[in-house]
């Protein structure tokens, strides 16, 4: 039996994957890319507001005033251990 110009069933089959692959690709390509690049931004975004995923000492310090938990006097000397290293 004779297809519709493009050969066998198997090959007609197959070439219309490849066609529909070829298309598929560069739109594939610029998600990939476009995604890649806005994950880099939002990563460096969380990094210059300082919400990284390891929080510095001195941030938590004052988080922990902030909410109470420590008195002014504790803040004072764990801020001056800090700053002196």
């Amino acid at each position: 039996m004779m297809g519709f110009g493009f050969g066998d069933g198997i090959s007609s089959l197959l070439w219309s994957f490849s066609m529909l692959f070829s298309m598929l690709l560069p739109v594939i390509i610029i998600i990939g890319v476009v995604y890649l690049v806005m994950s880099l931004f939002e990563r460096r975004k969380k990094h210059l507001d300082g919400e990284s995923n390891t929080p510095e000492p001195m941030v938590i310090l004052k988080k922990r005033y902030a909410n109470g938990e420590i008195s002014k006097e504790d803040f004072s000397a764990m801020k001056e251990d800090l700053l002196r290293g």
